[in-house]
């Protein structure tokens, strides 16, 4: 449980740590933890070209195009949805797809229902913070 919520591991991809630690509120870390003050784990598909500047700037919102279910950031607990988002890029004659893995504040969450799973919509850019890249190959 992460936040409250079942925290599903992404089984089958490989997962690069971010640097976070202090990074966040003056240094408290407790949004990071595994108890009920930590918040819930999502994940955010994306291109290849996303990965550096939400790995260093975190999730911006003016760089948004699609808004179906209200303004905010986009992301979901289920790493199958997440990873129908990612796009396929080639290295070494293989395709890969990045999915982030992110922590998302509870309080200002929204959450639509979606094929068999859900959307999270963060509002607030602060509310959503990138602490993992996801790799996989196709």
């Amino acid at each position: 449980m992460r936040g409250n919520v079942q925290y599903k591991r992404p089984y089958g991809w490989n997962r690069i740590a971010l640097r976070v630690a202090g990074k966040y509120d003056n240094g408290d870390d407790k949004w990071l933890g595994n108890n009920n003050e930590a918040w819930a784990v999502s994940y955010h598909g994306t291109a290849k070209h996303n990965a550096k500047s939400i790995s260093e700037d975190g999730y911006l919102l003016s760089r948004g195009r699609r808004f179906a279910y209200g303004y905010g950031i986009y992301s979901t607990p289920n790493m199958h949805i997440a990873e129908q988002y990612a796009q396929a890029f080639e290295y070494q004659g293989n395709s890969y797809v990045i999915v982030f893995q992110n922590r998302v504040n509870p309080v200002s969450l929204k959450r639509f229902p979606v094929g068999g799973g859900e959307y999270w919509v963060s509002e607030k850019e602060d509310h959503i913070r990138p602490y993992g890249i996801c790799i996989k190959r196709r």
